[in-house]
């Protein structure tokens, strides 16, 4: 989903043996609603497009996005994670005095109200509560150029 701009759609498959199929049913179906058809078509469409489009272009799209966030998160004082192939930014913020004294939740509502915006706390991450997941937000460059763009005006 995040890779084609479209976060937040679902759609999957499950392959088993042939004596499994009943018993999968049963849960699917407890499970899940089939996916509308609209997502089913575009993603017929998503899986039609040239290797290249994955192996060049979405590589160097995220990349780019990464680093215009990471450049302005470091801007306002995050400390930020280099990612090793996600896109997934984390960032400390008890440099950031705004947000310094805050939980990541608090932070995270912070970014939300007073900047316009989204992360989410990087204790969200974590079975228990942990020291280290409690000065983290995690944000994402799977948004487009324009809303990454938007997003580092309103932090800077």
């Amino acid at each position: 989903s995040k890779s084609a701009s479209a976060t937040g759609w679902r759609l999957g498959w499950c392959i088993h043996p042939p004596h499994l199929c009943t018993e999968y049913r049963a849960i699917h179906d407890q499970m899940a609603v089939m996916a509308p058809h609209p997502v089913q078509q575009a993603m017929l469409t998503y899986l039609a497009l040239p290797l290249s489009f994955f192996q060049e272009h979405l590589a160097t799209r995220y990349l780019d996005r990464l680093n215009r966030l990471t450049t302005t998160l470091r801007q306002v004082g995050f400390d930020v994670v280099d990612p090793e192939g996600a896109y997934y930014l984390w960032a400390d913020f008890r440099s950031v005095s705004a947000l310094s004294q805050m939980t990541p939740t608090d932070a995270a509502q912070h970014l939300l109200e007073h900047v316009r915006v989204a992360c989410v706390p990087g204790d969200n991450f974590y079975g228990n509560a942990d020291i280290e997941a409690s000065c983290y937000l995690r944000f994402a460059a799977c948004r487009s150029d324009a809303d990454i763009d938007e997003a580092c005006h309103r932090l800077l």
